[in-house]
């Protein structure tokens, strides 16, 4: 049997639907998982061989310390760290035991943008203007050379978290507080600090003094996923983004694939090539964003991981017939990857979103969720539960999704998009005011 080390892989509800799903397909490849999470569900048990219990992930530190107590004079032959929160801790594990993974130079060079941008402006990858500042001086320094609209930004990921959009030179006082008011309360940015210390890599900064401040990037907005196994990278095809209106920069939708003319998918698919090359991206899932202007496109941002949002995985599973985390199952135990994407297939998904502070009173019953499955043809779910917190951007724990559709059409993705937005119609989410203190 080959034990495979699963870290911070998500929701309960989400990791087990996955092992109830692929349950025979571990069993035949022999596979055990061990669940490595700082959430333990009353029914993880059942779907995991055993459970590691984790502290929060930005306490990297102290995660490294509890795996390496728990898995002492162990055996692993795979570590799968898919998501934002595992990661970084899962290349060091990787790289400590010899095992199929992401390096931690290059799990760094994805998670701090920083060291992303220098790494592609060497390379020569088209990306925005962008420069390292601490304070409203060093943006309108920046402004008067590249001129305004300027996005800042943590220079840590963040999952579109405290990504701020400044129009003018009005707008760069109030922007600059709110954002290092938020660096020192990020857990993104604490778990970049930890990982860069834990790793002994320099990060050349202080994350938490300073921040990212770039060229806002028009376009198309795009992305491209797949896989990186030992024979290059295996696209899963380009993939249009919906997004909210600015100054937020949260997805409401993707379609895939995006209805764009062949010789701009094709120059697409070649600067994400060239984007994974520059950083030394290998032996994971990857998710990179990026604009389309004209026929040019550039790059947002690079994540050596799979996407992670609710239903993103069953969105490629429709032209894959596979959920993308398999793949990456199969990287992780040093296995061969092949894909193949089914022509024709066109799909969208879609989610219901709040950007106020709000906290979630009721959530669809599971039986009107399949209801709909079964009258619109869909696939849908819901992100939260009943007494969750909802943070309004640009708060660092910002996550707006409320419940999520998947829906495909014969002709066209965009299409699809309008059957799943439809199908989100039926499965509201209640939600109240906070209560005041």
């Amino acid at each position: 049997m080959s034990d495979v080390l699963c870290l911070y892989p998500g929701p309960a509800s989400f990791r087990q639907a996955q092992v109830a799903a692929h349950r025979g397909l571990l069993e035949a490849l022999g596979v055990r998982l061990v669940l490595a999470d700082d959430y333990e569900d009353p029914g993880d048990r059942a779907c995991f061989h055993d459970v590691i219990r984790m502290p929060p992930p930005w306490e990297l530190a102290a995660g490294k310390r509890a795996l390496d107590a728990a898995l002492a004079g162990r055996e692993l032959h795979g570590v799968l760290a898919q998501s934002e929160a595992g990661l970084c801790l899962g290349a060091l594990v990787a790289a400590e035991r010899g095992l199929p993974g992401l390096s931690p130079a290059a799990a760094l060079a994805v998670s701090s943008k920083l060291v992303t941008r220098r790494r592609l402006s060497a390379a020569g990858v088209a990306q925005p203007a962008f420069a390292l500042a601490r304070d409203a001086a060093g943006v309108r320094a920046f402004a008067a050379e590249h001129g305004y609209p300027v996005v800042l930004k943590a220079v840590a990921s963040a999952l579109a978290r405290l990504v701020t959009l400044v129009r003018d030179e009005a707008a760069v006082e109030p922007a600059v507080a709110r954002l290092r008011a938020g660096l020192a309360e990020s857990v993104d940015v604490r778990r970049l600090v930890a990982f860069a210390q834990a790793a002994r890599l320099d990060l050349g900064h202080d994350p938490l003094d300073s921040f990212l401040v770039e060229s806002f990037a028009r376009g198309l907005p795009l992305e491209t996923d797949g896989v990186v196994s030992g024979t290059g990278p295996v696209s899963f095809g380009v993939t249009e983004q919906i997004l909210t209106p600015p100054p937020h920069f949260f997805f409401e939708g993707y379609l895939n694939p995006a209805e764009i003319e062949a010789e701009a998918t094709a120059a697409v698919e070649a600067l994400s090539a060239a984007a994974l090359r520059a950083l030394d991206v290998r032996e994971t899932g990857y998710s990179i964003e990026l604009r389309l202007d004209g026929r040019a496109p550039s790059i947002l941002e690079v994540n050596g991981r799979l996407g992670w949002d609710a239903g993103f995985g069953d969105l490629f599973a429709c032209s894959l017939g596979v959920q993308p985390v398999l793949l990456t199952l199969r990287i992780a135990l040093g296995l061969p990857v092949e894909v193949a994407r089914a022509p024709g297939v066109h799909a969208a998904l879609a989610y219901s979103a709040c950007y106020a502070d709000r906290v979630v009173t009721s959530v669809p019953d599971p039986d009107l969720v399949r209801a709909v499955e079964r009258e619109l043809d869909v696939l849908a779910g819901t992100c939260v539960w009943p007494g969750e917190r909802i943070h309004a951007p640009p708060h660092p724990d910002a996550t707006p999704h409320l419940a999520w559709a998947l829906a495909r059409d014969p002709a066209s993705s965009r299409q699809a998009y309008v059957g799943a937005r439809r199908a989100l119609t039926r499965l509201a989410v209640g939600l109240a005011p906070l209560a005041r203190d």
